[in-house]
């Protein structure tokens, strides 16, 4: 795989989720919670000064700098290395969501969520009486970043010479 397409990958997220965010900091404080997918999917604006679940609340810029470590390592990564397609795919996912909420930590002060699920919802209230979170795009990146390098590791375990194989 060419080493330029998940940095293109991660530029692409990155602008659509940068524009998304703008647009929902506009548009929906406004408003109440509107059904995008009804029972699954709302928008729903908030400023988030930590991480989800409250935790480490008015860190922000501690917090955006972190992910912003972590987003020029994961692209400094996929410059210097070649990954499996799948691989790739997942670290660009991840970077493009953890700059993603970087900068809207280091321009903003807070991350723009604006997406909350009622299903999700209520299975987290049925777990500890607590709502879920409301989240963004970046957030579903990372998510999906993950499980896909999850489901990306070898079912059993690799011999040297294959994982020098995977790296390359």
């Amino acid at each position: 795989m060419n080493r330029f397409l998940p940095l293109l990958l991660v530029a692409v997220l990155l602008i659509a989720d940068l524009l998304l965010k703008a647009w929902a900091a506009r548009t929906l404080p406004a408003m109440p919670s509107q059904p995008l997918i009804p029972g699954l999917l709302n928008l729903n604006f908030t400023l988030n000064t930590g991480m989800a679940w409250g935790m480490l609340e008015n860190l922000t810029l501690p917090l955006a700098g972190l992910r912003l470590v972590v987003a020029v390592g994961l692209i400094v990564a996929l410059l210097l290395r070649h990954f499996r397609c799948w691989t790739a795919l997942a670290l660009s996912l991840l970077a493009a969501g953890a700059f993603s909420n970087a900068v809207d930590g280091l321009t903003r002060g807070a991350v723009v969520d604006y997406l909350s699920s009622p299903l999700l919802d209520q299975l987290h209230r049925l777990l500890n009486g607590q709502p879920f979170p409301v989240f963004n795009g970046a957030d579903m990146l990372v998510i999906a970043g993950v499980a896909l390098l999850l489901l990306s590791l070898p079912k059993t375990t690799p011999s040297p010479n294959e994982l020098r194989e995977t790296i390359r």
